[in-house]
């Protein structure tokens, strides 16, 4: 094999690594801009809510008392679609002279917790006390004024069928509502045995409800249905929705916030959701400073990728010539 010959498979060699070379820039440019043009800050399923349930249908055979609490903190970012809860629960049984307490149980939950069952068909026996509360706040940040404007106050079903058997006077409710499907439904078909005047006592504090963190308390339904028997049983939900503040135009960061515009009434959706924070911040960058900093990129990166598949042909042909 002579010199020319040596020389040439080393051209022929060298050419072939350079289109090698070239063909996985293209390659890989290509591949970014396809990712720079997919769509981003997709939404995420909604969690599944949490239930909290306890102290039902327990020491229905001798007098006792059942005496239950449940409250929970509700947590909720409409931007981020993040939400939490911590729920602390607490219970004491044993007779009514002498209960027996377990320290509180405080547990936190990656999703907001949205549904109380506790203290029903309980206590059930002649000379029982039922005891029993529910205190729920949800927090919601980054919401909207039609957000605010959807809060309501909760509907209620309570001390229907209760307190009968004689006496007089039994029932001591702050209301006697009896919706169908209500948030709170408490102290129906209760405290039925006789006795005492005023043994049905069940209250529902000032309560909201809202979409955003659906609400279900069912507590204190069926039970205490024996004579001298007695029930107090209490609710309160609290909503505290905090609509989202801008900076207004110019990026001052030492001016007041302003309210983020609403473009209307809309429905909110029952459970929280991602957003879509990538797309938001986006938005936000395109709003502030007329600048779009997804979309040069990803034009760039296409750029990129056909100049490298034009050089590519064109090392090609250069390679087909000098064979020839």
């Amino acid at each position: 094999m002579n010199s020319l010959d040596t020389s040439q498979q080393k051209s022929t060699g060298l050419q072939n690594q350079r289109m090698r070379r070239a063909a996985a820039l293209v390659g890989t440019a290509l591949f970014a801009a396809l990712l720079a043009l997919a769509p981003i800050g997709a939404a995420s399923p909604a969690s599944a809510a949490n239930t909290i349930a306890q102290c039902d249908g327990v020491y229905n055979a001798a007098a006792a008392q059942v005496q239950c609490s449940v409250t929970i903190q509700n947590s909720v970012d409409l931007a981020t679609g993040a939400q939490s809860s911590i729920v602390t629960v607490a219970e004491c049984i044993g007779a009514p002279a002498a209960v027996t307490c377990a320290d509180p149980v405080t547990t936190s939950y990656p999703t907001t917790t949205t549904t109380v069952d506790q203290c029903n068909g309980s206590g059930n026996a002649g000379g029982s006390v039922v005891r029993c509360d529910v205190l729920v706040t949800n927090v919601v940040t980054n919401a909207t004024a039609a957000d605010q404007a959807g809060v309501t106050p909760a509907t209620v079903n309570q001390c229907a069928g209760s307190g009968q058997g004689g006496g007089a006077s039994t029932l001591n409710c702050d209301s006697y509502d009896t919706t169908t499907g209500a948030t709170i439904t408490q102290c129906n078909g209760s405290v039925n045995g006789g006795g005492a005047p005023t043994r049905v006592n069940c209250t529902v504090g000032p309560s909201t409800q809202t979409p955003l963190v659906p609400i279900v308390v069912n507590q204190c339904n069926g039970s205490v249905n024996g004579g001298g028997a007695l029930a107090f049983c209490s609710t309160r939900l609290v909503n505290d929705i905090r609509v989202a503040a801008v900076v207004p135009p110019g990026g001052d960061a030492g001016a007041t916030p302003v309210a983020a515009p609403v473009a209307g009434p809309s429905a909110a959706p029952t459970t929280p959701v991602d957003r879509g924070g990538s797309s938001r911040a986006v938005a936000d960058t395109l709003a502030n400073t007329g600048a779009d900093t997804l979309a040069p990129a990803a034009f760039g990166l296409l750029a990129l990728a056909i100049g490298g598949a034009l050089s590519l042909v064109g090392l090609h042909r250069r390679v087909l010539a000098q064979r020839g």
